[in-house]
C-alpha cells in the first residue's frame, strides 16, 4: 500500500454496503483520516451539516436518495466538501451527469486499491489547494488596498478639478490633460447616467477599465464618495485601485479551473468506457462477423443490400466507440494508406441528401497529385462527418444562399497536406470560439448536443501529429482547417495502400478460447470457411485439456475468461509446451484497461481488438503462422 500523502483530513462514508464501508473505513484509517460512515443518504447529510468534512465517498446508488441527487445537496450544504462517487453499475449518462455535477471522481467497483487512494489523494489536495488560494487572494486585497490608488476630485457637474500622480500614470495622461475632462470619459459606474452625481456614493466598489488611457486596458476597483464643505456637498472624490493584475490572476485561475475539470471529465469518460467497451465491443464483434460470413454466402442481390446496411451501421457503432477512446487518448489511430480526396468524397457522400434538402449548395476544390497519407481512415472519416454536419446546422437558419466549400491542398515545403470545411453560416463569436474544442461545450440547447463532437475531433488529428484550427469572423461565416503531416506508408505495402493477404494454401489447426459462444461459434465459421480445422473452448481450463491431447498450429483466446483467462493460459501454455505461446493470438474488447495494455506490452503477443473484419484475421494468421503449418 501506498504511503500516505495528504495530512489526515475529515471523511464520510455513504453506502449501503456494510462490507464496503468497512473495507473503505479501515483502509483511510490506516492512512491517518478521521473517517465516520453511514448507510444512508440523508443520514449522511445530517451528519455532514453537523460536522463538515473534507470528502465525502457516495455509493451512486442508495435506497433512501439518489446519489446525483445527494451530490447537489451535499456541495449546497458544503460546497468545498469533494465527492467521489463509487458504483458497480456503470453508465455512460450517470458518470457525465455527476462529473457535470461537480463530483472529483466516479469509480466503478470493483476498483483496484492503489487507485482508489490515490483518487482520494487528488480529491483532497484539490480542497487544500483552494483553500490556500483563497487565502492568497485575502492576502493580495489586503496588499492592495494599502498601496497608492488614483484619485480624482470632480466638482457636481462631473468635470475632473485634481488628479493625483498614481492617477497620471494608471491613465497614462498628464494631470493638465485630465483637468476639466468628465468623469464619465475616465470611470463608468453602474447606474447614474452620464452627467448624473445623485447617488454615486452609494454606489459602492465596481470594478471598470480606464476609459482614456491609449495603452493596453487597465482595470481598476473605484468607489465615489461626496465631498462636503460647510454642511453642503461641493464635489465628489473617485478613488480607483489599479486590479489589472488581479484580473488577469483570475482569468488565468478560471482557465486553469475549466481545464483541470475538462481533464477530470475526459479522464472519468474514458475509464469508464474502457471498463465498458469489452461488453460493447463482444456482441459488435458478433454483428460483423456474421454479417461478413451472410455477405460471402448470398447471391440475393436485395438481401446483399440490406446486409451492406447492417455492416455500415455496425462500423459506425465501432467508430462511434473508437472516437470516445481517442478523445481519453487510450487509442492511437490505426494507421494505412489513405487518400484525403477519397475520404473527404466519401464524407460528403454520406451527408449529401440532408446537405441537398436544406438547399446546401456543396463547392470541391480538391488538390490534384495528393501525397498519400499514413492515418487511420475510419477516424479521418468522422472528423469530416462532423465537420460538415456542424456547417449544415449552423446554416440550417441562414439565408440563401447557403453554401459549403470543401477544399483540399498539399505544401511541399511544410510537407503537410491540409483540407478546410467553410459555410457561410452566422459566424462565431470570439467569446465561442475560445471555449469551441473544450469537451462537453456546446453552444445547443439541451438535449441537442453533447460538447463532444468537436474535442473528439481535436483529439484525433492531434493524435495524427496535426491541427485543427478555426478561423471566423461574426456575420462572415466559419472555416475549419485540418493539417497532417505527410508520413511515408511503410514500403511493404502495395499500391492501393493495403499489404496483399494471400488466400490459405494450408489447412490449419486452430483452437478458439473464449466463454461467448456466440464469438467462438462466428470465429469457427468464419475459419471453417478458410478450409481450417476449428475447435473450441470455452475457457482456459478447458483449452488447456484440449491441448494435452493433441496440437494445435495457432490458437485465439479471449482476455477475460472465468476459471482461467487468458494471461493465465499463456503462461500455462509457455510452461507446458514451450514455444506455443508465439502462436497465441488475443482478441479483446478490453485492450485499453491498463491491466490488460501491461500484459500485451510485455508479452509482445499479438491481439486483434474486437470487432474485427475478416481481411484482419487472415493477415495475422498469415503473420504468424508463415508458409506452411508448424504441426499437425
Amino acid at each position: 500500500m501506498a504511503s500516505a500523502v495528504t495530512p489526515s483530513a475529515r471523511i464520510l462514508i455513504i453506502d449501503d454496503d456494510a462490507g464496503m464501508c468497512q473495507a473503505l473505513e479501515d483502509v483511510l484509517r490506516l492512512r491517518g483520516h478521521a473517517v465516520q460512515a453511514v448507510r444512508r443518504g440523508k443520514a449522511g447529510l445530517e451528519r455532514l451539516q453537523t460536522n463538515p468534512v473534507d470528502a465525502a465517498i457516495v455509493d451512486i446508488r442508495l435506497p433512501d436518495i439518489s446519489g446525483l441527487a445527494l451530490l447537489d445537496a451535499i456541495k449546497t450544504a458544503s460546497p468545498d466538501t469533494e465527492v467521489i462517487f463509487i458504483t458497480g453499475h456503470a453508465s455512460l449518462a450517470s458518470a457525465l451527469q455527476a462529473i457535470n455535477g461537480s463530483a472529483f471522481a466516479y469509480l466503478v467497483k470493483p476498483f483496484e486499491l492503489e487507485h482508489f487512494l490515490a483518487t482520494v489523494d487528488k480529491a483532497l489536495e484539490r480542497r487544500r489547494l483552494g483553500r490556500a488560494l483563497r487565502e492568497s487572494e485575502e492576502r493580495y486585497r489586503l496588499i492592495t488596498e494599502n498601496t497608492t490608488d488614483a484619485m480624482f476630485l470632480f466638482d457636481l457637474d462631473g468635470h475632473v478639478l485634481f488628479s493625483n500622480r498614481r492617477a497620471e500614470e494608471l491613465t497614462g495622461r498628464r494631470r493638465e490633460e485630465l483637468r476639466g475632462r468628465a468623469i464619465w470619459s475616465i470611470l463608468s459606474p453602474p447606474g447614474p447616467e452620464p452627467g448624473d452625481t445623485t447617488g454615486l456614493e452609494v454606489a459602492g466598489a465596481f470594478e471598470t477599465p480606464l476609459l482614456s488611457t491609449g495603452g493596453p486596458v487597465v482595470w481598476v476597483e473605484a468607489t465615489f464618495s461626496r465631498v462636503v464643505k460647510d454642511g453642503r456637498v461641493v464635489g465628489h472624490l473617485a478613488v480607483a485601485r489599479d486590479i489589472t493584475a488581479q484580473k488577469r490572476g483570475e482569468a488565468e485561475l478560471e482557465r486553469q479551473r475549466d481545464a483541470l475539470m475538462q481533464a477530470e471529465k475526459v479522464a472519468a469518460m474514458g475509464a469508464l468506457l474502457a471498463g465498458v467497451a469489452h461488453e460493447i465491443n463482444n456482441p459488435l464483434a458478433v454483428i460483423m462477423a456474421e454479417t461478413e460470413l451472410m455477405q460471402f454466402e448470398t447471391e440475393d442481390k436485395a438481401l446483399a443490400r440490406r446486409l451492406d446496411r447492417v455492416a455500415t451501421a455496425a462500423e459506425r457503432c465501432a467508430r462511434t466507440v473508437k472516437g470516445f477512446l481517442a478523445l481519453a487518448r487510450q487509442r492511437p489511430p490505426e494507421r494505412q494508406a489513405v487518400r484525403l480526396n477519397h475520404v473527404v468524397r466519401e464524407a460528403l457522400e454520406l451527408l449529401n441528401y440532408a446537405l441537398r434538402v436544406d438547399d446546401v449548395v456543396v463547392t470541391l476544390d480538391l488538390g490534384h497529385q495528393l501525397p498519400v497519407l499514413w492515418a487511420d481512415p475510419h477516424q479521418l472519416h468522422q472528423v469530416l462527418v462532423n465537420l460538415i454536419a456542424n456547417a449544415h446546422q449552423a446554416m440550417r437558419d441562414a439565408p440563401l444562399p447557403r453554401q459549403l466549400r470543401l477544399t483540399t491542398s498539399f505544401d511541399p515545403e511544410a510537407g503537410r497536406v491540409s483540407v478546410a470545411v467553410a459555410d457561410t453560416g452566422p459566424g462565431i463569436p470570439p467569446a465561442v470560439q475560445a471555449r469551441i474544442f473544450d469537451p462537453f461545450f456546446t453552444t445547443r440547447p439541451p438535449g441537442q448536443g453533447t460538447g463532444l463532437g468537436l474535442a473528439i475531433c481535436r483529439a484525433i488529428v492531434q493524435a495524427h501529429d496535426g491541427s485543427l484550427l478555426l478561423q471566423s469572423q461574426p456575420g462572415h461565416g466559419a472555416v475549419f482547417r485540418v493539417d497532417l503531416p505527410v508520413v511515408a506508408p511503410p514500403a511493404a505495402l502495395s499500391a492501393d495502400g493495403v499489404e496483399p493477404v494471400p488466400r490459405p494454401a494450408h489447412r490449419w489447426a486452430i483452437l478458439v478460447v473464449d466463454d461467448e459462444p456466440e464469438i467462438t461459434d462466428t470465429l469457427a465459421d468464419m475459419l471453417s470457411r478458410d478450409g481450417h480445422h476449428v475447435e473450441t473452448a470455452p475457457n482456459g481450463a478447458i483449452a488447456l485439456d484440449k491441448l494435452s491431447r493433441r496440437r494445435y498450429d495457432l490458437i485465439l483466446s479471449d482476455i477475460k475468461m472465468p476459471e482461467l483467462d487468458g494471461p493465465g493460459l499463456y503462461r500455462e501454455i509457455a510452461r507446458r509446451h514451450p514455444g506455443l505461446e508465439r502462436r497465441m493470438v488475443f482478441l479483446t474488447g478490453d485492450v485499453f484497461s491498463p491491466v490488460t495494455q501491461g500484459f500485451l506490452q510485455r508479452t509482445k503477443v499479438a491481439f486483434v481488438t474486437k470487432p474485427f473484419a475478416g481481411e484482419e484475421l487472415q493477415r495475422i494468421l498469415h503473420q504468424i503462422l508463415g508458409p506452411s503449418p508448424s504441426g499437425g
